[in-house]
């Protein structure tokens, strides 16, 4: 190898990343209050939380500072059925992306979720905080929840939900979580993996997706189908000259959303996705905020990059696919 081929390799493999912990809100308990006022953490999931692409190759996965040694699979992330067929947003086509998984429990839609390795789901903390996971089944492989003749849906039960430590249930600080599956899925055309961003990666400016089976007006009825919006991302700073006061909003999350185009309930866990005009990075999952498509108010989600040390250490006995 040249002189020249190896100081070129050694540029691709250079990293430069750096972690920071976070501090969040605390909304004050009130559950009947009107929707612009304060309100609990209860009222908060039970009605106002809510559950893009950028053409570079940026944000994709590279090794963080925690040197965490994850094994490779060899099978790919993020790629989705582009077979043309949320508040502003659409219908996707029939397993269109493919890590999408429903969180049910007791037998009722609660959350939605992205598929990770065969064996792990990602989705958000808020969404598992007391639940018993006897009762919780992910499901894979589905498009519409009233029909089963588009595709051939599975279920899974859970063995172990990892919250993180520093989670409030009273901020939403720290919302993340995942849930390990009792028995690993195969993965297929209609079941794929979804891929993590690089850490620290910062996608303010870009244009995301969220995709989820939530309401598509605020207060409206869930829809049986699937549906994505297109939505920009904020900075830090954007976010903060926003409505919400400035505090809430800290370095791991993001912001992102318009007038009339937003997650909205029943959304929650879901994820945010960025693609490189290849594959899908997950770079948010759908944490909190006020309204539907409010003015002033962009949905809040978790920002997946700044906690990719954590997921890689809460693997275990897995592969991450690249």
């Amino acid at each position: 190898m040249s002189f020249l081929h190896k100081i070129s390799l050694a540029c691709l493999l250079y990293t430069v990343v750096c972690v920071k912990e976070i501090n969040l809100l605390n909304y004050k308990n009130n559950h009947s209050i009107p929707l612009n006022k304060t309100r609990n953490s209860k009222f908060l999931f039970d009605v106002i939380f809510r559950v893009g692409s950028g053409l570079s190759d940026t944000f994709e996965a590279e090794e963080d500072p925690t040197n965490i040694n994850i094994k490779q699979c060899d099978c790919d992330c993020g790629v989705s059925n582009e077979e043309i067929r949320i508040i502003g947003g659409r219908p996707t086509g029939v397993n269109q992306y493919p890590w999408m998984a429903r969180i049910v429990y007791d037998g009722k839609f609660h959350c939605g979720a992205s598929l990770l390795t065969r064996d792990y789901i990602l989705t958000a903390a808020h969404c598992v905080k007391k639940l018993r996971k006897s009762k919780i089944r992910i499901i894979f492989g589905d498009h519409d929840q009233e029909i089963t003749s588009e595709s051939k849906a599975i279920q899974r039960a859970v063995v172990s939900i990892t919250k993180h430590r520093g989670f409030d249930p009273d901020t939403y600080n720290n919302d993340i979580a995942l849930l390990k599956l009792r028995k690993p899925v195969l993965f297929s055309k209609i079941i794929k993996p979804v891929c993590l961003p690089r850490y620290n990666y910062d996608p303010a400016g870009r244009v995301g997706t969220v995709v989820g089976w939530g309401r598509t007006s605020e207060g409206g009825v869930l829809p049986s189908v699937v549906n994505h919006v297109k939505i920009p991302i904020m900075s830090v700073t954007e976010c903060r000259n926003q409505k919400y006061k400035s505090y809430r909003i800290t370095k791991t999350m993001l912001c992102a959303g318009k007038v009339n185009t937003d997650s909205c309930q029943g959304d929650s866990g879901g994820p945010l996705l960025l693609s490189n005009g290849f594959k899908y990075f997950i770079i948010g999952i759908v944490s909190w905020g006020v309204g539907c498509g409010r003015e002033g108010y962009p949905g809040v989600y978790t920002r997946v990059s700044k906690f990719v040390p954590w997921i890689k250490s809460n693997l275990e006995n897995t592969c991450l696919c690249s």
